[in-house]
């Protein structure tokens, strides 16, 4: 996995907070007057001296910053901005991020999701509020796109602000114009539904000289859930929705592509992406940022790329807002510096650098949005508008998403390759969810 939005740029706070008392003296009079506001951070603030400190930022391995990126985006600005601070990138899973905490080695930054990661942090009370120390060193909110901070707020289930997002992903079509041209089939297009594109899968699912071609792979059923911004669990009992009328329609619709002959093939994700862009044989595939590692930035020729089919219910409606964050950890003791390296990140240099170079910006400069992929020379004539034209559904997570996002890939799994039905794949897997959740509540 792998992720595009003017105002003036960020000041920087000193972090002084002013009583509100003015003294009246010859000298103060010579100034603006009182002011409840910090004062800027002025570089002669900067440049005072300070005693050197590393911030750690725990990363996951996979599904965020590379290495290189890591130094490119947060060592080296950071560096450049403020001397003194260290960045370190520290690597964590989600099953050893408890034991991390547990030594007390907690990182001071924590890279994770808007999506799934609030709740884990949450039950190790890692969350605390940003309110003050945002105000304090003057990150301006006004600078993010629409509904960016209202998804961290939905997110964490809090209406103070626990953590800012630095980038999001995207949710686009990638199609094979080999495969399409192969048979002599119309490209995609911007806007249409799932039933429209299942209709188009159907004409370019072929075995053609012993090779069998799939029209498409649908991907995973929580992300076209997302899109109607359906729930997984019930929050105040507990209990998996999977087995509702709404997850139905979005289990059946999945079925029913896969039941196209020839494309019965579960195939998501990564594996999905080396079947488009590697052994060439999956047609369309929605997805994320897949720009890197599959082979789309070697071979470009035989691909684009249009908008996410979308259900008429909502028709603008792409995905759920997939942020990537950083939260600063509630027992941080450099909480100063490590919000002083948070907007480094989200400084207009950073956001414009990660913009052209493929990684989507979550400010809404447009100048920001309009240079997405410029530095890369193998997105050109690409249809890069696909990735703006949606909007983001709204999705609330609970600790307990997991075990009935499991249980979904299991029913469609039963589906394909044991021929149940709907009906009867969700009932039987929603008792295995409910059981799991017991499970992780006891």
């Amino acid at each position: 996995m792998n992720p595009s939005n003017g105002n003036p740029p960020v000041s920087f706070l000193s972090g002084r907070w002013y009583a509100g008392v003015c003294l009246l003296s010859a000298s103060a009079l010579l100034f603006a007057g009182c002011s409840k506001s910090p004062a800027p951070e002025t570089k002669a603030a900067v440049e005072e001296k300070h005693d050197p400190v590393t911030i750690k930022v725990g990363i996951k391995a996979t599904g965020y910053l590379t290495e290189d990126e890591f130094n490119r985006y947060i060592t080296e600005p950071v560096k450049k901005k403020y001397p003194w601070i260290t960045a370190e990138r520290v690597i964590y899973t989600t099953g050893n991020l408890e034991k991390i905490v547990a030594s007390g080695e907690t990182p001071d930054l924590i890279v994770s999701n808007n999506i799934n990661g609030f709740p884990q942090l949450a039950q190790l009370d890692l969350l605390d509020s940003m309110d003050a120390l945002i105000q304090k060193h003057g990150i301006d909110l006004n600078r993010f796109e629409g509904g960016t901070i209202d998804a961290i707020k939905t997110g964490a289930k809090r209406q103070d602000i626990v953590a800012l997002p630095y980038s999001r992903s995207f949710a686009v079509l990638y199609y094979s114009k080999e495969i399409f041209d192969k048979f002599g089939v119309p490209y995609p297009k911007d806007g249409m539904t799932w039933e429209q594109t299942t209709d188009l899968a159907k004409k370019v699912t072929r075995l053609d000289n012993g090779v069998q071609y799939r029209g498409i792979d649908p991907n995973v059923a929580e992300r076209l859930g997302a899109q109607l911004s359906l729930p997984l669990v019930d929050s105040k009992t507990n209990r998996t929705l999977i087995n509702t009328d709404p997850w139905r329609k979005v289990v059946g619709l999945m079925a029913n592509i896969y039941q196209i002959p020839g494309n019965g093939s579960i195939t998501v994700k990564s594996a999905g992406a080396e079947l488009l862009s590697k052994k060439r044989t999956l047609a369309m595939l929605p997805e994320g940022n897949i720009l890197f590692g599959y082979g789309l930035e070697t071979s470009p020729e035989f691909w684009d790329m249009v908008t996410i089919p979308v259900w008429p219910e909502a028709p603008k409606v792409g995905m759920s807002p997939d942020e990537q964050i950083l939260v600063l950890s509630k027992v941080s003791k450099h909480k100063d510096d490590a919000v002083r390296l948070l907007s480094v990140v989200l400084s207009d240099e950073v956001q414009m650098d990660m913009s052209k170079n493929g990684r989507t910006s979550i400010m809404k400069d447009p100048n920001i949005q309009s240079a997405f992929a410029k530095d890369l020379a193998f997105m050109k004539g690409k249809n890069i508008q696909a990735i703006f034209k949606t909007q983001m559904a709204n999705y609330e997570a609970t600790l307990y998403d997991t075990a009935s996002i499991n249980g979904l890939a299991a029913a469609l799994k039963s589906i394909v390759t044991q021929g149940k039905d709907v009906n009867t794949a969700l009932r039987e897997n929603e008792e295995a969810v409910n059981k799991k959740i017991d499970e992780m509540i006891k």
